[in-house]
């Protein structure tokens, strides 16, 4: 296991640390909160690699409650463990790759066709 240290995510509630969340070496994370289901919030953070896919549930956030993030560095392989671990299929790893070269491709060939030719 590595120790070095990468971008990590720390949670607060109310001023209280609920954990520190880090993504597998290399990779971003994003977390998301709602309304859901309309009488609390409920809070997730996903992250994952080309080998698995990783997912936290924070816990409820009552009405006047304050939930905070914070970006800070951490080593990879600590903080919380995720609470969800799938594998990624392979195929859909490389069929994700294949499209996002395409889309890469046909917005680079959008925004060059935008751009104003000089005189």
């Amino acid at each position: 296991m590595t120790t070095r240290p990468m971008n990590a995510l720390e949670v607060l509630i109310n001023g209280k640390r609920i954990g520190i969340y880090v993504p597998p070496e290399g990779s971003s994370f994003a977390a998301m909160v709602g309304n859901i289901p309309r009488t609390y919030m409920r809070a997730h953070i996903m992250t994952g690699n080309d080998a698995e896919s990783w997912q936290w549930q924070l816990p409820d956030i009552k009405p006047g409650q304050l939930i905070s993030f914070r970006q800070i560095k951490a080593p990879t392989g600590s903080g919380v463990p995720p609470q969800f671990a799938r594998p990624r299929d392979p195929g859909e790893v490389a069929e994700n790759e294949r499209e996002a070269k395409k889309l890469y491709a046909k917005a680079k060939r959008e925004m060059a066709a935008r751009k104003p030719k000089k005189a």
